[in-house]
This record gives C-alpha cells, sequence and structure tokens, in this order.
C-alpha cells in the first residue's frame, strides 16, 4: 500500500506532467502553423518558468519528491517523459533551423530540464524577498544566455559526443 507522501508525490508529477503537455500541445500547435523558431522557443521557455514560478510556495515539497526512494520509478517516467516532451518540441519549434542548434534536440532538452530544476532549487531555498528576486534575475540571465546560444550552430565537444542517451538526474 503506498503512503500518503508517495500518494503526493505521485499526485505532484501528475500535475507537473499535465502541465507539461499543456504547454507541449500549444507550441506544437503554433509550429504547425508555422509560427516556429526562437520567439516560440524563448516564449515556450518563459512558460515553462512560469509553471515553475506559480510553484513557489511548494517548492520545498518539491525537493522532498525528487529524493523520495518510495516514488523513483514513476519519477523517472516522469523524467522520461517531460524530456522526450521538450526534445520534440524543440524539434518542432526549430524545424527550419536544426541545423543550427548548437546542441541536438535531445541534449538541448536535458539542459532545459536540469536548468528549471536547479531553480526550483533555489525557489525551495528563497526566504526573503530579496532571494526570490535573485531567483527571477537568475531565470532571466538564464534566458538570456539560451538565447544567445541555442542558434550557434553545434559547438564541438568531442570528449562529450561520447554520451549515446540523455543521462537522468540521480534522483
Amino acid at each position: 500500500e503506498a503512503r500518503p507522501a508517495a500518494m503526493a508525490d505521485s499526485v505532484f508529477m501528475d500535475a507537473q506532467q499535465a502541465a507539461y503537455q499543456q504547454i507541449y500541445r500549444r507550441f506544437s500547435e503554433r509550429a504547425q502553423r508555422g509560427e516556429g523558431g526562437l520567439s516560440s522557443a524563448m516564449e515556450a521557455l518563459d512558460a515553462m518558468w512560469q509553471n515553475v514560478r506559480q510553484l513557489r510556495g511548494g517548492a520545498p515539497a518539491i525537493l522532498l519528491t525528487l529524493s523520495n526512494s518510495e516514488v523513483h520509478d514513476r519519477r523517472q517516467r516522469f523524467y522520461q517523459e517531460s524530456t522526450e516532451l521538450l526534445e520534440d518540441a524543440i524539434r518542432l519549434v526549430f524545424a527550419a533551423d536544426l541545423g543550427l542548434l548548437s546542441v541536438p534536440p535531445e541534449r538541448m532538452a536535458v539542459l532545459v530540464r536540469v536548468a528549471l530544476e536547479g531553480l526550483v532549487v533555489e525557489l525551495a531555498q528563497a526566504r526573503t524577498a530579496e532571494d526570490v528576486a535573485r531567483v527571477d534575475q537568475a531565470y532571466a540571465d538564464l534566458r538570456r544566455l539560451f538565447e544567445g546560444f541555442v542558434l550557434m550552430g553545434e559547438v564541438a565537444a568531442p570528449e562529450m559526443d561520447l554520451l549515446l542517451e540523455p543521462i537522468p538526474l540521480p534522483w
């Protein structure tokens, strides 16, 4: 029988999965209408950040969910699906510019997911309005970096090209 904490963690992951699916649908429909490219990608990134930001009060609970060993398999499925949705969205949004991406879509999806999760960790530790403002600034900086590097053309990193699959987070 599942413990209440594990059930709550599963409900949280279901809610997050539904939010990612909704964002994915919205931006994939736009891409299919020809509204892709960098501006659409940045809007999608902002939408994901807003989803994370709205959970600010629950950020400490999110960290507990991420470390709960009872929901390991469910969490791994969540990571897999969210990463696949991100990868597919990247492919759709940048369909005309795939050759210009600085890293392949499957690796970019992991970068986006890991960056957003890092911001969740920061939000969980924010205690004051100034702390929250620093996290918001970190997102703004991340956004600016992403915007500047996403379409540079693939950057050679021979030692890293040995990775065949995205690496899931350890927790």
